[in-house]
């Protein structure tokens, strides 16, 4: 079972999640190509693409629209979102410098891992405490359970296991894997070779290995791909405003008349 989940999964699991996500992101973009995502952008328009992006990133940076809202919400799911970009783009900078990235800022490399083992302590539990958060508030509060169906509170529970096991590995290093350890497996990955024998000596590594993958099978058909589907919604949302041309967006009106198609007649009424 070990050898499934460290050396033959991740290659599953990546495949699902690539061909997964295309084919969502794919469908999306052909709505869009088709034109049944209409001119929707919401008042007050901005005026100029700089005006645009401004209100793009303020929304995608800070919630903003989440913080006047729902306080309540805000409070959880913005440090929770916060810590986990971090957290993830901890994982791929300090496993691949092996945490002596903070070196090309003029750290020392001593330095350097203890700085990158302390933030990766400090948001992996600012993460755990945002998700208990979140699934608490959406156990207690009437308006939350009314809205809510049993995959929300599925996602939840999944990624607090995935960032408790996580969380052990840091916090105990007896339990967990050095960042050397972790270069020499994922290089074996892409390399196609086996794996290092070290790796089926830490359950905790494998059962956090097994949970993520899990999640990256799952991410694609679940609500999750809201990551990437809230940058098309800030777009559609918040782009420059153009007032469309007069009349029905690409129907011949004239001929539409001519064949009694049920547009009213200039000037008169249907």
């Amino acid at each position: 079972m070990a050898y499934f989940i460290v050396q033959i999964l991740p290659y599953i699991a990546v495949t699902i999640f690539g061909l997964g996500l295309l084919f969502r992101l794919v469908r999306w973009a052909g709505a869009r190509l088709l034109g049944t995502s209409h001119e929707i952008t919401l008042a007050p328009f901005p005026q100029s693409p700089f005006q645009a992006g401004w209100v793009f990133l303020r929304e995608i940076a800070f919630f903003r629209n989440v913080f006047f809202f729902d306080p309540s919400l805000w409070v959880g799911a913005w440090p929770m979102h916060m810590a986990l970009f971090m957290v993830l783009g901890g994982h791929a900078v300090g496993f691949y410098f092996t945490g002596h990235q903070f070196v090309y800022i003029g750290m020392s490399p001593e330095l350097s891992e203890y700085m990158s083992n302390l933030l990766g302590s400090v948001f992996g539990l600012v993460l755990l405490l945002g998700l208990i958060y979140l699934l608490v508030r959406k156990v207690s509060l009437v308006k939350t359970r009314q809205v809510s169906n049993p995959s929300d509170y599925l996602h939840l529970i999944f990624l607090i296991a995935i960032v408790t096991v996580g969380d052990i590995m840091r916090y105990f290093p007896q339990y967990g894997m050095h960042y050397e350890e972790v270069y020499e497996y994922f290089k074996a990955l892409i390399l196609l070779q086996p794996v290092p024998e070290f790796v089926f000596h830490n359950w905790f590594f494998i059962t956090h290995m097994l949970l993520v993958q899990c999640l990256m099978i799952y991410f694609p058909f679940s609500k999750l791909l809201h990551l990437f589907g809230m940058f098309a919604m800030r777009w559609i949302e918040n782009r420059v405003h153009i007032d469309p041309e007069p009349g029905l967006p690409g129907v011949d009106v004239a001929a539409a008349r001519a064949r009694g198609t049920g547009l009213p007649s200039a000037g008169g009424t249907a």
